[in-house]
């Protein structure tokens, strides 16, 4: 990682620090549980790592965005992909258009203690017959008086179960598509709040997934985050750094599991020899390598846009489609050259493989992905 000064080398040996000692050795437990504890966002809060990039009168720390690619990249590591994504929506999907956009009553209210730690929250976009498909989306939230009254349902909510507030995207006017969207901060403790089902995964088990559920919910006007009817360029730019997260994780995730099977075929021996001395081995090892590195250099590139301000919708997009075809790539050789035992849940691989899949999906498809490169490129 060229361009890391002493601090990030100290903050990266921080971080993945507590990924060793605070993470990892309870993954099993928390899978099982189908959620992560509370008590981590505190200590996360505690450490400054729900606030990196956040000023530092709301409790961030104003850092560069290397810092927050370091702490990504490190809870990437951490053996338990839902753990890692629940913290990350906190800090990189519910919270940039508050700390952009946001009033002082949102910050001091809200975003204060979701960067202490103290408070968890989310972001609710998708709905049960709309998830790429923003501008179509149906919960309303109608003006009456001084507050807003909303209605509607929303679904794959990450943290569902446990955010104190959300950040929710409704339609606010009848304009047409995107023109009459709006973003609001809204407490999940008031009347008509409530958690639907929890939803059972195929991956990411130690992340709580909810539906959640409005009817009559009255927020009063100071929630509105920014200008109403600004909502889907608002969420248009907080999908910039919720993907590049999501990116970073994946790369976390990847150098994690190929460090794994580099130990494992230094370790394991087939036809009386370690499997790294078999071609076949090693060139897939080559490969794969290869691949990630290339994205790190991507995902730093992003983070250099970022520092400066600069606009990389079109960069992301393009890293983030990249990334969720390799990683399922690079995750399924892992499998494959620890063979049997790559199947075995003793194995961390065999999570890895298996949360994989979701990079490619959450946070826009590859799908999507590839429309926005195209639209981008001229190509409509």
């Amino acid at each position: 990682m060229l361009g890391l000064t002493e601090e990030h080398k100290i903050f990266k040996k921080t971080v993945a620090d507590f990924v060793k000692n605070e993470i990892r050795p309870y993954v099993e437990t928390w899978e099982e549980e189908g959620k992560t504890p509370r008590s981590l966002w505190k200590k996360c809060g505690e450490l400054g790592f729900l606030g990196i990039n956040y000023p530092e009168e709301y409790g961030g720390m104003n850092a560069d965005y290397n810092f927050t690619v370091i702490f990504h990249q490190e809870m990437g590591k951490c053996d338990s992909c839902g753990t890692a994504l629940g913290i990350s929506v906190q800090t990189d999907m519910a919270t940039p258009a508050l700390v952009k956009h946001g009033n002082e009553f949102l910050k001091e209210t809200y975003l204060k203690p979701a960067i202490s730690g103290d408070m968890i929250c989310s972001i609710a976009v998708s709905e049960p017959d709309h998830g790429s498909d923003v501008a179509a989306i149906e919960t309303r939230a109608r003006k009456e008086g001084a507050d807003w009254i909303i209605n509607g349902a929303k679904t794959f909510i990450t943290n569902g179960t446990q955010a104190d507030w959300i950040t929710l995207l409704a339609r606010t006017s009848d304009a047409p598509g995107y023109q009459g969207l709006s973003l609001f901060v809204v407490p999940t403790n008031i009347p008509g709040y409530s958690t639907g089902r929890v939803l059972k995964k195929t991956c990411y088990n130690s992340s709580d997934t909810a539906e959640i559920i409005f009817e009559d919910v009255r927020v009063s006007e100071d929630h509105l985050i920014g200008k109403e009817g600004m909502g889907f360029v608002y969420q248009m730019e907080q999908f910039q750094k919720e993907r590049l997260a999501g990116c970073v994780l994946a790369l976390g995730a990847m150098k994690r599991c190929y460090e794994l099977t580099k130990r494992y075929i230094t370790e394991r021996k087939a036809f009386g020899k370690p499997l790294f001395k078999l071609q076949t081995i090693s060139h897939k090892m080559a490969q794969m390598i290869s691949e990630i590195k290339l994205i790190e250099n991507s995902v730093f590139a992003c983070a250099m846009k970022a520092n400066a301000g600069i606009d990389f919708t079109k960069d992301v997009s393009m890293l983030k489609l990249i990334t969720a075809q390799s990683q399922m790539r690079v995750m399924e050789e892992c499998v494959q050259i620890h063979g049997g035992w790559g199947l075995m849940h003793e194995y961390p691989v065999a999570r890895y493989f298996r949360d994989a899949k979701l990079t490619g999906i959450g946070g826009g498809t590859n799908e999507i992905m590839k429309e926005i490169i195209a639209k981008m490129e001229g190509l409509e």
